[in-house]
Order: C-alpha cells, then structure tokens, then sequence
C-alpha cells in the first residue's frame, strides 16, 4: 500500500515522535512510505540538527522512507539555501497534490 503522510510539527513534538514512530511500523510492514514536511516540520532539514529524542530522519530513509520538503515553507525558515540532505527532496504544492493522488492512503500528523 502507499501511503502519504503529512507533518507540519516541528522536531521535538510529540506529533512530530508519533510520526516518525508510525512510518517506522509501517516500512517494517512492507508500505511504500512518503513523509512530507510542511511548516515546522521542515526544521528537520535545518544542517546540524540532532534530535535524539525520535528516530532520525536518516534512520527512517535507510529503512526506504521518501522525504519531501514543502520548498515555500524551506525558504520562509532561511533553509532553502542550506538544504544538505540529498535525500529530502524540495517540492512545491502541485507535488504536493499528486503525491496525495497517487498514494492509497493519506495521514495527516499535524
């Protein structure tokens, strides 16, 4: 099953923890997971940040997590310019909308 899920809490929030907790259970059960970061969420992608309170989003990739960054969202933080994780992808709102059409199920962890 794909399933899209959405986060726009930042690093050390409980909603942020349940997130990550669930894509974890759901790429060990054999789900094609994409987590989309919009908001706060997309402090995740900030260089140097250490969260050691969740899974991190390095471990979850290693496990066939696809990450997407809402860019708006990167460049209003001053991220957009410091993106050094080759594994999140930038996306904009109409990658957005079709990543939502193509998946099965969609989660919003807000």
């Amino acid at each position: 099953m794909k399933i899209t899920m959405l986060l726009k809490s930042g690093p050390r929030t409980d909603e942020a923890q349940r997130a990550f907790v669930t894509a974890s259970d759901m790429l060990a059960q054999g789900h094609d997971v994409a987590l989309f970061l919009l908001q706060e969420a997309v402090r995740f992608c900030a260089p140097g940040l250490r969260v050691s309170d969740t899974l991190s989003l390095e471990q979850l990739i290693e496990k066939g997590l696809k990450v997407y960054a809402l860019s708006n969202d990167l460049k209003l933080r001053g991220i957009d310019e410091t993106l050094e994780q080759e594994q999140i992808l930038k996306a904009g709102y109409d990658s957005l909308v079709d990543l939502m059409d193509a998946s099965d199920r969609v989660m919003g962890i807000l």
